[in-house]
């Protein structure tokens, strides 16, 4: 193991394993820590680190020289601070006690806690967490920056939205995508809403573009914002199907999405349409993804349409649509 190996946490999840395809494909020393280690015997395997965040005391192997910080609770709110704050924190001061230099930090735009119709979201928007999870992600950014300055390390922070890709577990996208495949998507009131999602293809080389960048002590929002209808667009024409077309009037989904949380409370499982459904539907916030291009110059090399279209393919191709 050389002394540039990096070491990725999280790299059992989602943007973790697209991160370990990229950085393999390069040729990139590694060590990982994850949920689940490699198999017994594989010699070709990352060196694996045992981790645990929520641990008092963090401890890592010498020879990592960056940090790549993926793991986090998105679940378990009773974690949230402990792990994606407090967790955060202790990992900085166990990378600079192995020697690290860097430290990358996946974060999110949830910690803008930007409401709908907000307009533009770049990186100097004051941060306005609204939920458990947003805060922890916004106090685990302030502690992993005071903390990478207290020991003199590189810092990026990383900012993605909604990230999707194909999954077998989470399905991203899936019971939209059924929608237009029946024709039966319409869109609420007079407004173009844009949509806030982003390549777990491109998260993974937008982290490998940090790690390795000449600057450091920098933030970026990952994002590739689209109107909504572009991207129903491309999912009609993958499916070879018409793309929607037909508006109603806001205040017919206004009493649809009443009709879902009344039904929501009464039966106590989530309905096809609710609120949070139709904020989706009609949202014109979107964040902008564009400083790293120009400060890490990386340019989104797969590209939302490449994204959105191979995971109807594979919806398709495993009989769900």
């Amino acid at each position: 193991m050389t002394a540039r190996a990096w070491l990725v946490t999280g790299a059992s999840g989602f943007i973790g394993a697209a991160l370990l395809r990229s950085a393999d494909a390069s040729g990139q020393p590694l060590f990982v820590a994850g949920r689940h280690p490699p198999a017994a015997g594989d010699a070709s395997a990352p060196r694996w680190v045992q981790l645990d965040l929520s641990g008092r005391s963090i401890e890592l192997p010498q020879g990592i020289d960056t940090v790549l910080h993926l793991a986090g609770e998105k679940r378990a709110e009773p974690r949230m601070d402990e792990v994606n704050h407090l967790g955060a924190a202790r990992l900085v001061d166990a990378a600079a006690r192995a020697g690290a230099r860097r430290f990358v930090h996946l974060s999110s735009v949830g910690v803008y806690g930007a409401p709908k119709h907000a307009g533009v979201v770049d990186e100097s928007r004051s941060h306005q967490p609204v939920n458990a999870y947003e805060r922890s992600k916004d106090a685990g950014e302030r502690a992993v920056r005071e903390r990478c300055a207290a020991n003199a390390m590189e810092c990026i922070v990383l900012q993605p939205s909604n990230v999707i890709g194909w999954s077998p577990q989470a399905r991203p996208l899936l019971g939209l995508t059924r929608i237009v495949a029946k024709g039966w998507f319409r869109y609420f009131g007079p407004t173009e809403p844009w949509v806030n999602y982003v390549g777990v293809d491109d998260v993974a080389g937008a982290l490998v573009a940090a790690a390795r960048a000449d600057r450091s002590d920098a933030t970026f929002i990952v994002n590739t914002p689209i109107q909504l209808r572009q991207m129903l667009g491309w999912m009609a024409a993958e499916l070879a199907v018409p793309p929607p077309h037909v508006r109603w009037p806001y205040p017919i989904g206004a009493s649809l999405a009443a009709a879902g949380a009344l039904g929501r409370s009464m039966l106590g499982r989530e309905l096809p349409f609710s609120p949070e459904r139709l904020q989706e539907l009609t949202n014109t916030t979107r964040y902008d993804g564009s400083a790293i291009s120009r400060g890490l110059r990386f340019d989104y090399p797969h590209g939302l349409e490449t994204t959105l279209r191979a995971l109807v393919r594979a919806y398709r191709r495993e009989g769900w649509l």
